[in-house]
């Protein structure tokens, strides 16, 4: 009597267990892929309209930062910024003026990341340089700027294009990386 109850309860949780695997939906038995944190965090806090410079311990001005939108996170030493204008002048003997749809300053590391259609205007002893690309990378104290991305340099003697590029303003020097294509107009 005690195998019969046995085997009575037994066989009600397997048709229970089977009954619901049956009538659960096949998205109940997917792994989450990402959790609703890593989509998009919101902000601690942000500012509008910003305008900020930063001076060196000399007192010189290393650079002009000008933004619609700063946003903060907590415990993070970088910032968003929305549709930077960024006029680096540090050790360069001319500045540069950065513009891009959007980008990351990160004061620890004194790195600038800037994001979709990035721009950049420099003078040189040759005069005025425009470069535009994708994605750009400043470093603040060094005055180096890097792409990684196709770009497009156009200067008074002529146009380059190519893959990845290394500015180093303070030495006035460009170091193209590959597919590299130039047309020079001498004048």
């Amino acid at each position: 009597m005690i195998r019969q109850a046995l085997l009575a309860v037994f066989l009600a949780f397997m048709v229970g267990g089977f009954v619901l695997i049956w009538d659960s939906p096949p998205e109940a038995f997917l792994r989450q892929t990402s959790s609703p944190m890593d989509e998009n965090p919101q902000a601690d806090s942000y500012m509008t309209a910003v305008t900020s410079q930063r001076f060196s311990a000399l007192g010189n001005e290393q650079f002009k930062l000008n933004s619609p939108r700063i946003e903060f996170f907590q415990g993070e030493s970088a910032v968003n910024i929305e549709e930077p204008r960024f006029i680096a002048r540090g050790d360069a003997a001319q500045p540069i003026r950065l513009t891009a749809d959007s980008g990351q300053l990160d004061n620890a590391d004194g790195r600038l990341d800037l994001d979709k259609n990035v721009q950049a205007e420099m003078t040189s002893g040759e005069g005025l340089a425009k470069l535009t690309t994708e994605r750009l990378s400043y470093l603040i104290d060094s005055s180096i700027a890097t792409t990684e991305q196709p770009f497009k340099l156009v200067t008074a003697q002529g146009k380059a294009t190519g893959t990845g590029m290394k500015i180093d303003l303070v030495n006035e020097t460009f170091a193209i990386q590959s597919k590299v294509r130039v047309t020079h107009d001498p004048r």
